[in-house]
């Protein structure tokens, strides 16, 4: 709920999407949660999926490294889901930890970009738009 206040108040668009959709699946999993179960949490997979390609989105639409790194571990997080459907050795303990773990990291990534983000569309802001992307100034 901070990383999301966070992105409301310092974050722009992207971020403030990002945080919206992590809220979304957030309330959504609460609703598909099935508590007391060591299976797989399909419903649950579906949220991540669909979370996963709204990450991807934002990181192919905008050319800042954190959506890359909220893509990245939440792509871990749905291939934590497959893993348990695939090997039902995999404990209900590691199954769950992982995903919380994924979730964190996920949401430190939009915090990170929430909190940089006044920074960094300022200074896209003040470059000269004659420049050329990459170009060093001699």
């Amino acid at each position: 709920m901070i990383v999301c206040g966070l992105a409301a108040w310092r974050g722009r668009d992207l971020e403030r999407l990002s945080a919206g959709a992590y809220l979304a699946a957030w309330a959504l999993s609460l609703v598909a949660f099935r508590a007391g179960t060591g299976e797989t949490q399909w419903a649950i997979m579906v949220i991540d999926a669909a979370l996963l390609a709204i990450f991807v989105g934002v990181a192919l639409k905008t050319g800042r490294y954190w959506p890359l790194f909220s893509a990245a571990f939440q792509l871990l997080a749905v291939l934590t889901h497959i893993a348990r459907a695939l090997d039902a050795g995999v404990s209900g303990w590691a199954y769950q930890t992982a995903g919380i773990i994924w979730g964190y990291l996920a949401i430190a990534a939009i915090g990170y970009g929430s909190w940089t983000a006044p920074r960094r569309y300022a200074e896209i802001e003040a470059a000269d738009p004659t420049d050329v992307p990459g170009a060093t100034r001699r």
